[in-house]
């Protein structure tokens, strides 16, 4: 049974908070060749053999509409220099703001990726799943970039975690 009380959503939102996320930068093109684009927590590659990926947006999104309509994305997955463009792309008043950046170039599709981005995959959506607010879209991964260092810290990737971007302080593993 679902608990459905304020306290049980209260704890849910806290322990959410406490799992560290990738944090990408999810764009696209219209018929028009206009960017279109969104940061989002939830993607995840699955497969090397046929190489995949999910993502989850919202029906909110400004950019939801052109990613359902074109089947088309590019996931960036940013670097901790990038935290100036992710603010562009987390606030919607911001969204004039967000391809300002000289880092952006045309990809395959006309797809804009972020040359200084950790890795860039231009995907191709084979279908998609309406689950609640959100559509999760199962795509194919066609191809893939890798980005260029933006200084010292180039490839340390940014995480999402207790509502906030972060950096990775280690490397080490246990």
């Amino acid at each position: 049974m679902r608990k459905t009380d304020a306290a049980f959503t209260e704890t849910l939102r806290q322990g959410l908070r406490a799992s560290a996320v990738n944090v990408a930068l999810l764009t696209t093109t219209d018929l028009e060749g206009r960017y279109h684009g969104l940061a989002v927590t939830t993607a995840v590659p699955f497969s090397t053999q046929q190489p995949s990926m999910i993502v989850a947006v919202s029906h909110s999104a400004s950019a939801y509409p052109v990613i359902r309509d074109s089947g088309l994305f590019c996931l960036n997955q940013i670097a901790s220099c990038d935290l100036d463009i992710l603010d562009r792309f987390s606030r919607s008043d911001q969204r004039a703001e967000r391809f300002t950046s000289d880092a952006w170039r045309p990809g395959p599709h006309g797809l804009p990726y972020l040359e200084t981005a950790t890795a860039c995959f231009f995907c191709n959506v084979l279908g998609a799943h309406e689950y609640d607010d959100q559509t999760i879209f199962v795509s194919r991964i066609e191809d893939v970039r890798l980005g260029l260092r933006c200084g010292a810290d180039g490839f340390d990737p940014l995480i999402w975690i207790n509502g906030g971007p972060a950096k990775l302080a280690s490397r080490e593993y246990a």
